[in-house]
């Protein structure tokens, strides 16, 4: 009889054995994870100089027009929707002065190049210029090169004006 009992441990044992495998089966289970990125508009401006400088004015009949020493490189770069229309402007705070004498800032002009700059402008102290313009993101850049109407009619002086450009992306 002990016989008979150990030959059913062991026949039960083997058949648990045996059985495993059918009971072993792979669990899995899945989960979603949300991604949020809040991108927010951005602005980047870089000037190459801070100043601009023209050379000792010669004769204004052989050298009507002045250019400026060195031109400006300008980069700008927007964050911004994809219809959102990016503007460059500049202002002068002021006619070019020099104690009390002035240059009308509207003897101020540019040529611009690059693929959003406008070709040309003058410069103006109570309505900012347009410089560039684009739609949507980007990142551009470009040259302006400013020149001076030479006249005999001023005043000798160390004249000055600050421009002021502004990068606005919506």
């Amino acid at each position: 009889m002990k016989k008979a009992v150990w030959s059913g441990i062991i026949v039960a044992v083997g058949m648990l054995a045996l059985s495993t495998p059918a009971f072993a089966q792979a669990a899995q289970a899945t989960g979603n994870v949300t991604v949020n990125a809040n991108v927010n508009a951005k602005a980047k401006l870089t000037i190459s100089a801070n100043n601009i400088s023209f050379p000792t004015t010669g004769d204004p009949d052989s050298n009507p027009v002045l250019a400026a020493t060195s031109a400006l490189t300008i980069d700008v770069k927007a964050r911004t929707s994809a219809s959102g229309n990016v503007t460059l402007t500049v202002l002068a705070g002021s006619d070019l002065d020099s104690g009390t004498a002035t240059i009308a800032i509207s003897n101020l002009t540019w040529t611009s190049t690059g693929a959003v700059f406008n070709a040309s402008g003058t410069s103006n102290a109570s309505t900012a210029q347009p410089v560039a313009s684009f739609a949507g993101s980007g990142s551009y850049s470009g040259s302006q090169s400013y020149s001076l109407v030479n006249s005999w009619a001023y005043t000798t002086g160390n004249y000055t004006a600050t421009l002021t450009y502004t990068l606005t992306a919506p």
